[in-house]
């Protein structure tokens, strides 16, 4: 069998560095500059920032970590987007549904005013002929009769039900 080598961990030669807002805005504005965060290479990013002491490593795990970042924004306004969208959804259906009930409800109106209104004329008429065939059964052996100079017979009678006045 061979022997396996471990590596052994060697500890970098210059100390971790501490990334400031300063260092920070210039990282992300250069990146910005080399066309986002998946464009940008780490040896470009250190020739544009031009920060002494900063190393090829530093630019690595700061750019690592700006892209988990950035990921992480785009996952999270990609679900509210998701989330408004399906409550938009939900709110035009909501209008939708209230506008259905209110035509529903008006339509229902209309027909039982339609009904009530064809039954009261339906009445009025019934009884409008009744009392028409009344006045016409006291005049029918009496085809004209003069009344204050007046002659009255079927003509006077259709002008009666008709004007609802008493010639």
């Amino acid at each position: 069998m061979r022997d396996l080598i471990v590596r052994s961990y060697i500890r970098p030669k210059l100390p971790s560095m501490r990334w400031t807002d300063d260092l920070d805005i210039r990282f992300v504005q250069v990146v910005e500059f080399l066309g986002g965060e998946r464009s940008a290479t780490p040896k470009k990013i250190l020739s544009h920032m031009g920060v002494r002491d900063l190393t090829i490593s530093h630019v690595k795990s700061h750019l690592q970590m700006y892209r988990k970042k950035k990921e992480a924004e785009s996952i999270k306004a990609r679900r509210m987007i998701h989330e408004m969208k399906r409550r938009q959804s939900q709110q035009y259906l909501q209008i939708y549904e209230r506008a259905t009930q209110f035509i529903q409800n008006h339509q229902r109106l209309q027909l039982d005013n339609t009904e009530k209104i064809t039954s009261s004329l339906g009445s009025s008429n019934k009884s409008l002929y009744q009392s028409s065939r009344v006045g016409f059964n006291e005049n029918r052996d009496n085809d004209v009769v003069v009344a204050g100079g007046g002659v009255i017979g079927e003509e006077g009678l259709s002008l009666e039900l008709t004007l609802g006045h008493k010639y």
